[in-house]
């Protein structure tokens, strides 16, 4: 728990001094539980953002700017009724609870000045943001509860606002050695202790004693006390009492006076404004005000959880088509079972036209001398006896011609589909070994113009609109129809078309390698600078060195492999590619160096083949290795599907190579 009492305290003691007297200019619904209000204080602009986000609640001033919706939502459009020009009067918190009290001065419609607040409670999922009246009446909340939710305290507008029950806790700035020891002395003489506090461990007993504070922040104070936080309370020893009221009373002082040491934690999975939390845990970044910390840490949160919002659309994207496919391949596979014996047909066709003469018009059932076996066997054959042994013969071929159709066109398209899953394989594989917004929004654009997205997902934009409102599409002001939509689809992919070109390869197994990339067209002979190089994505292809100081090129999804591989390399540099599975191509660029590659060399680019691929886990990986002019795409397929001959195989475990100290995409072995 990054946000307890003890941190929301040190938030609104820093904007104490930062906000009082501001005016809100604007103010923002930035999320569908989160307002950022845009305030001018003391000549500067601060933006403080209020989250009821059950994953993240908060307060802090940030300096994130983040998208706004083309709508706002109705609890935005309430806020700007009553606060857009308003005074801040004043920040405070209930106490040491997780509710902060923004008292703001405004004027109603008859010019006369009044006071709102708005209240954020910090409770998790019930997590909310209200707006109040001076009366204590609610005018809106970002999430309403009435009573078949709650029916001692609704939240929804026109009801009085009644504040979460307090807590029966101590206030930590007002706690002294006194006060301490009877909170760890489970049989104090004054009559507080209680024998059922014995088994309770000193953690809980903390969490459960002092207001406002955490799991993190008691384990804190224990550990720098040198005592493990399960430790029951009857366990302890005088010393190790003493050492933990110490660590305490110190803790509480620092508290009291507003001495904090704002850091994100070693790990960068928690942070806190308390020395003895950054003592206890390491501290990854130290930060000068708490505002700034927790800035910090919830965007990188954000970004994090965004980035992996995205990476999971662009996969379901991937794995419906695939399993569309694969139904669609199994399909196309029991066809061609069922249609198998159409040879068949077409003999017992010719064995009735060729005995004819010796059977009789018609009949249920014939006798024939089966010449097609080895041995002439008879054959009972089973006629319609509507129809004459003729018409029943060509009823024969009929079939025999039916099922030979049928037999080759399964056979195409199970082809083509299975080459659809190996290319989706592959973009499954780049998309697990992304690492960043651009390198996924690149393939979701690559899926796009593959048309893998349908008609109204032409550009990508993100319409944002307020919580549970219908998502529409807008053009010129206007919702989009669908035919709209489609037209708008093919103009993007037209000019698309023209600037970067479409380009498609596909592989297959054994000696085909399976593989994605960018751009299609002849090899210029020799490699493009991957910085300067004009491609359709926003990102560059991966560039180490080798140990014997080669470029070794790595594309980061299909239309890179191929514009690598078919487009810059020069036919004499060394290509790269894990063996029948997906993953990536890698261009170990000889022809530019003027000299041969060594062993070393090689091993260090079938190993950045090896990692970035579908087997980067593994230990040890087959890489075949090859010539680039013997490297061919399939023609008609899709981006980075190749096949090659002529090839060698190297066994190595997968490496990243090392990253340079300024942290570029460059690296050396």
């Amino acid at each position: 728990m990054a946000f307890d009492g003890i941190v929301l305290h040190a938030v609104i003691d820093e904007l104490g001094g930062l906000l009082a007297g501001g005016r809100v200019e604007k103010i923002f619904q930035t999320g569908a539980y989160e307002i950022t209000l845009l305030v001018h204080a003391g000549g500067e602009h601060y933006r403080l953002l209020l989250s009821a986000d059950p994953a993240a609640p908060r307060m802090h001033l940030t300096r994130s700017k983040k998208e706004n919706p083309a709508l706002p939502p109705p609890f935005c459009m309430v806020l700007r009724k009553y606060l857009t020009g308003s005074r801040i009067l004043s920040v405070k918190q209930q106490g040491f609870d997780r509710v902060a009290v923004l008292e703001f001065e405004t004027r109603n419609e008859m010019g006369d000045n009044v006071v709102k607040r708005l209240i954020l409670e910090i409770m998790n999922r019930q997590s909310n943001i209200i707006l109040v009246s001076a009366a204590g009446i609610i005018h809106d909340a970002v999430r309403h509860a009435d009573s078949s939710v709650n029916r001692f305290r609704e939240v929804m507008p026109a009801r009085p606002y009644v504040l979460p029950p307090a807590q029966d806790k101590l206030a930590p700035d007002g706690l002294d050695e006194a006060a301490i020891r009877v909170i760890l002395t489970p049989d104090a003489a004054d009559g507080t202790g209680d024998d059922a506090l014995h088994g309770q461990n000193v953690s809980k007993r903390l969490l459960g004693a002092i207001s406002g504070f955490s799991p993190l922040l008691c384990d804190s104070v224990c550990r720098t006390a040198g005592i493990d936080p399960k430790t029951p309370l009857g366990a302890l020893g005088e010393a190790e009492r003493e050492a933990i009221c110490r660590e305490l009373y110190a803790t509480v002082r620092e508290i009291a006076e507003g001495r904090w040491k704002a850091a994100i934690l070693e790990g960068e999975r928690d942070f806190h404004c308390l020395r003895v939390c950054a003592d206890a845990c390491g501290v990854q970044h130290g930060f000068s005000t708490v505002n700034l910390a927790a800035d910090r840490f919830y965007t990188a949160r954000d970004e994090e959880q965004r980035f992996a919002r995205e990476k999971a659309a662009v996969m379901r994207v991937v794995t419906g088509n695939a399993d569309k496919l694969s139904k669609k391949l199994a399909e196309y596979r029991r066809s061609l079972e069922d249609a198998a014996g159409y040879e068949r047909e077409r003999q017992y066709g010719e064995l009735l036209t060729a005995q004819l003469y010796a059977l009789p018009e018609t009949a249920e059932r014939v006798t024939l001398t089966d010449y097609f076996a080895p041995d002439a066997p008879q054959l009972e054959l089973e006629l319609d006896a509507s129809r004459s042994v003729a018409d029943n013969a060509q009823l024969f071929f009929k079939r025999y011609r039916k099922h030979k159709a049928a037999c080759e066109n399964a056979g195409k398209l199970a082809d083509k589909a299975q080459l659809e899953l190996d290319y989706l394989d592959n973009v499954r594989a780049m998309l697990q070994n992304a690492a960043s917004p651009e390198e996924v929004e690149d393939i979701r654009r690559e899926l796009y113009d593959e048309e893998y997205y349908s008609a109204d997902a032409a550009t990508g934009r993100k319409v944002q609109a307020a919580p549970n409102a219908p998502v529409t599409a807008f053009l010129g002001g206007r919702p989009a129809s669908k035919k709209a939509l489609r037209e708008r689809a093919k103009a993007a992919k037209g000019k698309a078309g023209k600037s970067a070109g479409k380009s498609a390869e596909k592989s297959g197994k054994g000696s085909v390698g399976k593989g994605s990339g960018n751009g299609s067209g002849g090899r210029n002979g020799a490699g493009d600078d991957p910085g300067t190089a004009a491609t359709a994505g926003a990102t560059q292809p991966v560039l180490r060195y080798s140990p014997g100081g080669f470029r070794i090129l790595i594309g980061r999804n299909s239309r890179q492999n191929e514009k690598l591989t078919l487009r810059d390399a020069a036919p004499e540099d060394m290509w790269f590619h894990v063996k029948n599975a997906p993953g990536s191509h890698a261009v170990l660029k000889l022809k530019e160096a003027g000299r041969p590659a060594g062993d070393a060399d090689l091993v260090a680019a079938a190993e950045l083949a090896a990692y970035y691929s579908s087997q980067r886990g593994g230990s040890k990986v087959d890489v075949d290795y090859t010539l680039i002019k013997n490297v061919k795409k399939i023609p008609g397929g899709r981006p980075g599907m190749v096949t090659y001959n002529n090839f060698k195989t190297l066994t190595v475990a997968p490496s990243a190579g090392e990253a340079d100290p300024d942290g570029s995409s460059e690296g050396r072995f």
